[in-house]
């Protein structure tokens, strides 16, 4: 055999290893040939370090541990550097109340860095720190001399036994100390006598997770989970937390050009440094093959239990680690707008399927004159250019343009039938009525919920006409909804709240039909120059950004960040204020009473729940218990009307200490598919958000409060099926937050993933299933953990949701991901559903028979309803059962039909997945579309 055939033979042997077993080959492999090192002992004493590792949720591109670490102080990559370090320091102490510690020790101190940071940030208690340099315990000292801090931190060297107070320490820790250690059994034995009974051992380090022996493994000197165990047990020590960061820790290792870099900084091959580089690398290798973990660990000094149940006890709890992206202070995110540069304004980027000479744009034109100069650049390019205004009846005007009535859903349809029958099928319908909705200002509760149904209705009419419009077409048009001051970027005035509802109605479009492209554009607040120009611009990028904003010609795109401002000094010590009055909308029921019984807990003595509906007997109980701690409880009507938050405001004013804060946790539920939404249906859920929030803003606009907080669901950062009032609801809530936010008040809008309650068994099993998504449910306790940082100094909108992105992302069919999750993108991975199932599909209906390639069609397409019924794949559907039969109802067909869309880009219209046919004829159609290369399935008369 030639070494060409070896080598594929080899490279497919590697490729069948396990991430783990390819990690240490590599390991392994980058030991070969190198010169013969000292033993394990000495490298412990003499391993280079360059610095304590850190913590990053997702691989940085631009980030360079190596480059940050050399960089100055104030650059963004050192800053980016301290940030991830914070966090380490943070998630290490998690749960430990250093203000109850009297004495610390910190145990391999090292330069004294960490204790340093440690005194000048927490506490009053004593610090003893130990390390068995003699070079590095005088560097600590000149370090603790340089901050004043010598009468608060001693170091010490030689035996560890003796040191400190003779009533032991409250608490022990150490940061990457073990690798350095000599001796681990003897530290391990001066911990177990040192730290007092009930007091804590905190450690944070690499652990190897396999028993195989490479010279270039026991080189690192690490010691493995095994014998972290059983140091623990023989000594005392019971695992009380444990979680395992090796992916976090990765991320923060992951530098590519390493070795440019080392040749950037002047590293040769023999400096210590360079081989303390390299040593990094082959442990970020190490975590992401799963060989190797960074236990972040907090275990007990205790006496009940033996060695052997400790041992137990300590292999079960570090064996089932819990990652650290399940950590609640990674569930915090905020939407944010970020610069970019606009699109080439180029012929050759139009998208393929629609040139400029066959672009047909149907406007519905706004008041201020910006449809008219976006006409003359259709038409000044070549294309067509249709106008609609808003009227009192539907009529087609002499100049060939239309006007339409605001709430005739008919009338919408009638004029996209009219266009489309002239053999002018739109390519772009674009809705700037939202441009000509009112300032809020002055408005009653009344007038706003109408305008605001108002806003969202011609949206709506406008999709339902679109979609029935479209259904025997072969392209969707694409729907551009433009707002103006709709979207706050920075610290800008923001007049445009009563658009801001058309945000979250376009997030439900798009979730529900990607197949019109749902794009939203805001423009400047003031007018700016040649705006038509830049929509002109984003009309004809082949650019996949579907929330755009204009300021000043600068264009900023959306992303979903992570919040990394966790507050971990001060989690778990927020206090209500006992003499003042919280109050709680939605507070008899759900969310709102969960929070008021919370607030109770947390020292809150007087509270006003109001409901629109009667209290259950649970609500009543929960009323009860809370008395019963001291507190002052009244239960009242609802906030929507007018004179009903009157009664409640003059009873407080008479009857109670101040108002201080509110609490918006209202809520309605009418969910339906678009196509069966109506404004009435709008109306029943704005009531409960959007009324109630603007009446309580109306209301105290010239108080001063503590907080102003409302809370949803996070399906409006995530968007969702079947909940485009919600979504446009809890929009308003966002631009409320912005609007009191740009007054000067206290704004804050939060949206909540699900939430389980200890014991709820149905909870348990939906947490199973949305697990299989990335998408986790919080246990309460955890969530108000993330509440009681909400409360602090965060972003005006917020989400708050347990994702694994990985995972998450990895379940998303096709090939395009959404941009607003970019920073994730990296973590989506390779084996995403879409091309390949497309692929496969495709030849085997075009290069087998008719019958082999209606049979792969319709297991294809059993085998997706069975998905989204959740029957699993030992059964599938009968080919002669109707979805309806199945029990398939809209909201599952939504997404049948957006899991067809993505995967095999082939659009299957809601109607026909709902039209009663059989799952035979259903694949059928989609057999025909696949065959004949067609981008959507038509409904067969």
């Amino acid at each position: 055999m030639d070494k060409e055939g070896q080598g594929r033979i080899l490279a497919d042997r590697i490729a069948a290893l396990s991430p783990e077993k390819r990690a240490l080959l590599e390991l392994a492999l980058k030991g070969r040939g190198q010169p013969a090192q000292a033993p394990a002992s000495e490298a412990q004493r003499h391993r280079p370090s360059l610095g304590t590792l850190a913590l990053l949720p997702e691989v940085t591109p631009s980030f360079s541990w190596l480059m940050a670490g050399q960089a100055s102080p104030d650059s963004e990559q050192a800053r980016h550097l301290a940030q991830a370090r914070r966090e380490l320091r943070g998630a290490l102490f998690r749960g430990i109340d250093l203000s109850a510690c009297e004495h610390v020790l910190g145990f391999g101190c090292g330069r004294g860095l960490e204790l340093a940071a440690l005194a000048e940030r927490l506490g009053k208690f004593q610090i003893v720190g130990h390390t068995a340099s003699s070079d590095e315990a005088e560097a600590a000292r000149e370090a603790v001399k340089a901050r004043s801090l010598e009468g608060r931190i001693g170091i010490v060297t030689g035996e560890l036994g003796r040191a400190g107070p003779e009533a032991g320490f409250d608490l022990a820790f150490g940061l990457e100390a073990l690798g350095h250690t000599l001796e681990r059994g003897q530290l391990f034995a001066a911990l177990g006598s040192r730290v007092k009974e009930g007091g804590r051992l905190v450690i944070g380090d690499l652990f190897l997770k396999t028993g195989l022996s490479l010279p270039h493994i026991d080189r690192l000197a690490l010691p493995s989970v095994d014998e972290l165990i059983a140091l623990l047990s023989g000594n005392g020590f019971l695992a009380v937390d444990c979680v395992d960061a090796a992916q976090e820790v990765a991320n923060f290792l992951y530098d590519p050009a390493l070795e440019t870099h080392l040749s950037q900084l002047g590293w040769k091959q023999e400096d210590a440094r360079a081989e303390g580089a390299r040593t990094n690398a082959a442990i970020g290798g190490l975590l992401r093959g799963g060989a190797a973990a960074y236990l972040l660990l907090i275990a007990e000094k205790q006496r009940e239990l033996d060695p052997q149940q400790l041992e137990a006890l300590n292999r079960e709890r570090l064996l089932a680690a819990k990652r650290y992206s399940e950590l609640p202070h990674n569930w915090l995110y905020s939407p944010q707008w970020r610069p970019v540069a606009s699109p080439p304004r180029l012929a050759q980027e139009v998208h393929p399927e629609t040139p400029v000479r066959q672009v047909h744009c149907l406007v519905f034109a706004d008041k201020g004159g910006l449809s008219e100069d976006l006409s003359r650049h259709v038409r000044g390019a070549g294309g067509k250019c249709t106008l609609v205004h808003r009227g009192d009846e539907f009529r087609r005007n002499e100049d060939g343009s239309y006007s339409v009535p605001l709430r005739n859903p008919e009338a919408f349809l009638r004029v996209v039938d009219e266009v489309s029958r002239e053999g002018l099928v739109p390519s772009h319908v674009v809705y700037l009525w939202g441009l000509d909705v009112p300032k809020p200002d002055g408005l009653s509760v009344a007038q706003l919920q109408d305008e605001a149904l108002d806003a969202c209705g011609g949206v709506l009419y406008l999709t339902q006409a679109l979609l029935k419009g479209s259904a025997g077409t072969a392209v969707s048009p694409s729907l551009w909804v433009i707002t103006r001051g709709a979207q706050r970027v920075g610290d800008e005035a923001f007049p445009g709240l009563l658009s801001s509802p058309l945000w979250g109605l376009g997030k439900a479009i798009a979730y529900e039909h990607p197949e019109l492209d749902c794009r939203r554009v805001d423009l400047t607040p003031r007018r700016g120059e040649d705006e038509a120009g830049q929509l002109w611009t984003e009309f004809l990028a082949h650019d996949r950004e579907d929330q755009v904003t204009f300021r000043n010609g600068t264009r900023h795109v959306l992303r979903l960040g992570r919040y990394r401002q966790w507050d971990w000094e001060q989690a778990g010590r927020l206090q209500f204020k006992a003499d003042a009055t919280y109050l709680v909308t939605g507070g008899l029921g759900g969310l709102g009473l969960l929070v008021a019984r919370w607030m109770v807990e947390r020292g809150a003595r007087n509270l006003v729940l109001l409901g629109r509906k009667r209290a259950s007997d649970v609500s009543t109980d929960e009323v009860r218990e809370m008395r019963g701690r001291g507190a002052t409880i009244v239960s009242l009507a609802g906030v929507s009307v007018d004179s009903d938050l009157d009664y409640v405001m003059a009873g407080i004013s008479k009857r109670m200490p101040p108002l201080r804060g509110i609490i918006h946790a209202a809520t309605e539920v009418d969910d339906g598919i678009l196509v069966h939404q109506t404004r009435e249906r709008f109306g029943r859920v704005f009531t409960a958000k959007v009324s109630g929030a603007w009446n309580l803003h109306r209301w105290l606009a010239d108080k001063e409060l503590d907080f102003f907080l409302s809370l949803s669901s996070s399906t409006s950062l995530m968007g969702a099926s079947g909940q485009s009032n919600h979504l446009a609801a809890t929009a308003f809530l966002d631009g409320l937050a912005e609007y009191r936010r740009s007054l000067g008040l206290h704004g804050q809008s939060s949206s909540w993933g699900a939430w389980a309650q200890p014991g709820d068994e149905a909870a348990q099993a939906l947490d199973s299933r949305m697990r299989k998504r990335g998408v986790g449910m919080m246990h309460s306790q955890q969530a108000f953990a993330v509440l009681e940082q909400v409360f602090g100094q965060v972003p005006a909108v917020a989400g708050v949701m347990p994702i694994h992105w990985p995972t998450f992302l990895g379940g998303l069919p096709g090939d395009d991901l959404p941009p607003l999750f970019a920073d994730f993108w990296s973590d989506a991975g390779p084996g995403r559903a879409g091309s390949e199932i497309r692929h496969e599909l495709v030849r085997r209906v075009r290069g087998s028979s008719r019958e082999e390639a209606r049979s792969a069609v319709l297991t294809y397409f059993r085998e997706r309803v069975a998905r989204i019924l959740e029957m699993g794949t030992a059964q599938l559907p009968e080919p002669e059962q109707t979805l309806h039969e199945l029990g398939l109802d809209s909201l599952m067909g939504v997404e049948l039909k957006k899991l067809l869309l993505t995967e095999l880009r082939v659009e299957f219209p809601l109607q026909a997945l709902l039209a009663g046919k059989s799952i035979v004829e259903l694949a059928d159609s989609l057999y025909e579309a696949l065959r004949s290369g067609a981008s959507r399935v038509f409904e067969k008369e």
